[in-house]
C-alpha cells in the first residue's frame, strides 16, 4: 500500500499551515484586546525556566483531571472535563502572546512605535516557524511553549497589578 499519496501530503501541509495561522491569529488578537496583560506576560519571560516550570505544574494537573473526567464522568459532567482541559490551553495562548512580543522586540523595525502589533507578528512568525520542525517542534516545543504561556498567565495573575494603566489611545490617522 502506498500511504504517501498526494492527498495525504497535501492534508498534512494544509493542516500544518492552518495550525501556524491559528497560533498567529490568537497572539495578534490577544495583543489587540489585552495589551497590558500581554506586556505583563512578556515581562514574566525574563525568567523563562521558572515560568515554564510553573506552567507545567498548572497545565499537566488540570489537563489530566479534565481528560479523566471526560472518560469516567456521566455525559452531563463531560462538559466540565472539557472546560477544565481547555482553560489551560486558552491561558497558554494568551500568555505566549507575551513570548511572541518579547521575540518581536528583539527584531526591531522603524514602524514599531506607530504599529506595535507588528512586534507580535514578527515574533510570532519566528516562534511559530520553530514549530514546523518535525517531531521536536510539534511534540515537544508546542506543549512546552503553551505550558510557559500558562506559567506567564499564572504569574501575572498572582503578581501585584500596576496601580493604574493609562487608557490605550489609537494612533492618529494621517
Amino acid at each position: 500500500m502506498d500511504y504517501l499519496t498526494t492527498a495525504n501530503v497535501l492534508l498534512w501541509v494544509f493542516l500544518t499551515v492552518a495550525i501556524y495561522f491559528v497560533f498567529l491569529s490568537h497572539w495578534l488578537v490577544a495583543v489587540s484586546l489585552f495589551p497590558t496583560y500581554v506586556e505583563r506576560c512578556q515581562a514574566q519571560y525574563g525568567r523563562p525556566i521558572v515560568t515554564t516550570l510553573v506552567g507545567l505544574l498548572f497545565t499537566v494537573i488540570p489537563i489530566a483531571l479534565g481528560l479523566a473526567l471526560t472518560h469516567i464522568a456521566p455525559p452531563a459532567l463531560k462538559w466540565i472535563g472539557i472546560l477544565i482541559t481547555t482553560v489551560p490551553i486558552v491561558a497558554g495562548l494568551l500568555g505566549t502572546a507575551g513570548l511572541a512580543r518579547r521575540i518581536g522586540c528583539g527584531i526591531p523595525a522603524p514602524v514599531d512605535d506607530s504599529q506595535p502589533w507588528r512586534r507580535v507578528l514578527r515574533g510570532g512568525t519566528a516562534l511559530a516557524l520553530t514549530f514546523l520542525l518535525p517531531l521536536l517542534g510539534q511534540l515537544i516545543l508546542i506543549p512546552l511553549v503553551l505550558a510557559s504561556g500558562v506559567g506567564a498567565s499564572v504569574l501575572v495573575g498572582f503578581s501585584r497589578k500596576p496601580k493604574s494603566a493609562p487608557p490605550l489611545q489609537p494612533p492618529a490617522l494621517p
